[in-house]
């Protein structure tokens, strides 16, 4: 097979990985588990799944890799309902399992077995259910991230259109959304020539075992604190097609990710290949989770697929180094602790180029890394919390001298969506409302022209490169409040509003490329959704 795989390239290895998901069908019995859908990162369960684990509850969940299934949320739901104390936190957990009834085959949520009643799970029945959702969205800003808003105004409606299907360990997902907003986010890169953009957002088909499992498809993945995006495999990229395995427990796996990204033009009808590959060990002890991760972007004319980049055991950094596997190579750690009285305490560190070779000129070049700390749910008074943040991404990260390897797919960075910055956060998070969880918070973000999607500079400007917040730099105050949840009879919400001063570095004189010529300014910057999932079911199918 890996002969076949080498020769044949990246049809291939799609094809024998699913070739492996469907013969697991056939074998329930020894398999011993049943396939359960992914929760979107971008559902409103993940407001609840934040809100509670800062409390100290779902504690079976990982906190620095996501997304959670939907048996796995609710395994870890069902051990912490005997320790919920207040009204709102049994109304966060209500208003979970109720986020959670759209992803499932059933449409509804799991009751107890009656007394005589057969034992049904999906390992001895396939079933599949199509539906959908409408919603409608309000927006000061086209760009994503409130911190950076532009002045795209939008007012908007669109639709979601789920298909799940599950049987035995195998589970498949296609989740398609049709949005305007993606006529007016500058960085998507799809086509905006129709009053609304549509894209597929999940798809994919999945086998899960008791100890492992294989994925082929799309689907947001982020590894690092809840928050923000993760800085080696962050969601602020559109979902991408890839391949991902992962096998182990709960106290220690190990978990590998493979995809052939867009291609860039040479000129003359030539293109760069461009593939990632990446791979995080994790294990718990106690209160205490770590993991250590590895990725590597290889580029170049022609290039096909090489067994190192296939090898889920294999040390890109050994390889990148002793046998030319060449590619933009960064390395990364992750730590949580949690805590039912002190909260929750994360960080992540990226090292994507320390000059420690032996070098001349070259080992002039400024390093770049990023970090992150984070505390959730620290102790205020009852269930009411606070909570606080600081993350760094120096200049240059995510890019070398070679422009294909730049660390993003179809243009936007595959961990950050952003380089040359910092950002502190501060803010309490309150559960006053039923079913609704409230942050209330500060940032304050200096944000520097350096850009990952910018050519990396010569080595003769070297000694003059700021590894850190490049001229033209920016200062974004924002006041806000973001808050969320299941309002009942099919309802949900999303919202962040808030107020953002931009002040740009009156000692250069000139405007941050991000507000050209916009000087400073203060105003209203925010977005609100509010969807509607009526309930129906347009297609339902059970079966042996």
């Amino acid at each position: 097979m890996i002969d076949l795989i080498c020769r044949r390239g990246r049809k291939t290895a799609i094809g024998a990985l699913t070739v492996v998901v469907l013969f697991g069908s056939a074998v329930p019995v020894v398999a011993g588990a049943q396939a359960s859908p992914y929760v979107p990162l971008d559902d409103v369960a993940y407001v609840y799944i934040d809100a509670l684990m800062a409390r100290g509850e779902l504690r079976q969940l990982q906190s620095n890799e996501r997304p959670y299934t939907v048996a796995a949320v609710r395994r870890a739901l069902s051990a912490s309902r005997r320790q919920l104390e207040s009204d709102a936190l049994r109304s966060y957990a209500e208003g979970l399992e109720r986020s959670l009834v759209k992803t499932t085959v059933d449409g509804a949520r799991s009751r107890p077995r009656r007394r005589g009643e057969a034992r049904q799970t999906q390992s001895d029945a396939f079933g599949a259910r199509l539906s959908g959702a409408f919603y409608a969205f309000a927006q000061s800003s086209g760009r994503r991230e409130l911190m950076l808003a532009d002045d795209r105004n939008l007012v908007g409606p669109g639709i979601t259109g789920r298909l799940v299907l599950a049987g035995g360990p195998v589970v498949g997902m296609l989740r398609v959304i049709g949005d305007t907003r993606l006529n007016n986010d500058p960085e998507f890169s799809g086509r905006k020539d129709r009053d609304i953009g549509g894209r597929t957002e999940d798809g994919y088909v999945s086998g899960q075992w008791r100890y492992g499992e294989l994925f082929i498809g799309r689907a947001g993945r982020n590894w690092g604190p809840s928050g923000m995006p993760g800085l080696v495999i962050g969601s602020y990229a559109y979902s991408y097609d890839h391949l991902y395995g992962r096998f182990g427990t709960p106290r220690i796996h190990f978990a590998s990710l493979f995809a052939k990204l867009d291609s860039d033009p040479l000129g003359g009808g030539r293109v760069s290949n461009r593939y990632l590959a990446a791979h995080r060990l994790a294990g718990r002890l106690g209160r205490v989770e770590i993991g250590i991760n590895e990725s590597i972007l290889m580029s170049g004319e022609g290039r096909g697929l090489e067994l190192g980049m296939l090898n889920p055991l294999n040390i890109y950094s050994l390889s990148w180094r002793n046998e030319k596997l060449d590619g933009n190579l960064m390395v990364g750690a992750d730590a949580a602790v949690r805590t039912r009285r002190f909260g929750s305490w994360s960080a992540e560190v990226l090292i994507d180029d320390l000059q420690i070779d032996r070098c001349a000129a070259l080992c002039e070049e400024p390093s770049s890394y990023g970090f992150t700390l984070s505390a959730e749910g620290l102790p205020l008074r009852g269930t009411q919390k606070w909570f606080g943040s600081y993350t760094r991404v120096s200049s240059l990260a995510y890019r070398t001298p070679l422009y294909h390897e730049r660390y993003t797919s179809f243009g936007v960075g595959l961990g950050r969506g952003f380089s040359d910055y910092d950002e502190v956060r501060i803010g309490l998070d309150l559960a006053v409302m039923p079913r609704v969880p409230v942050k209330l918070y500060a940032a304050r973000r200096r944000q520097g022209a350096g850009d990952y999607r910018s050519a990396f500079p010569d080595s003769s400007e070297y000694a003059t490169t700021s590894g850190f917040l490049m001229r033209n730099t920016a200062t974004v105050a924002r006041l806000g409040v973001s808050a969320g949840g299941a309002l009942g009879r099919g309802f949900d919400l999303s919202a962040d509003v808030g107020v953002n001063r931009v002040e740009h570095d009156q000692a250069n004189g000139s405007t941050h490329p991000a507000w050209a010529n916009t000087g400073d300014r203060t105003g209203f910057e925010g977005r609100v959704q509010i969807g509607w999932e009526p309930g129906w079911t347009l297609f339902r199918a059970r079966g042996r």
